[in-house]
């Protein structure tokens, strides 16, 4: 397991939303999923109002199997 990163982001192929990328959060995309890293470096996935956090590879890669339905791989 490892700790999440931008560079891991772009590895599993989430590239940065500029649209919604804000001057306090980044949002990085794939597939309609979002994660969000916010200024102090931590990683959420936000649904509803609530921000989940994600801390490592294990946890993004569980979240996009519940939320698509398949298994993330490296792009």
């Amino acid at each position: 397991m490892k700790l999440l990163s931008e560079d891991l982001l772009s590895e599993y192929g989430f590239l940065e939303n500029k649209e919604k990328t804000t001057s306090s959060i980044k949002v990085f995309t794939k597939n309609n999923l979002d994660i969000i890293l916010k200024d102090d470096n931590t990683f959420y996935y936000s649904n509803m109002g609530f921000d989940y956090p994600l801390r490592d590879t294990a946890a993004l890669r569980k979240l996009y199997k519940e939320v698509r339905s398949e298994e993330l791989k490296p792009a």
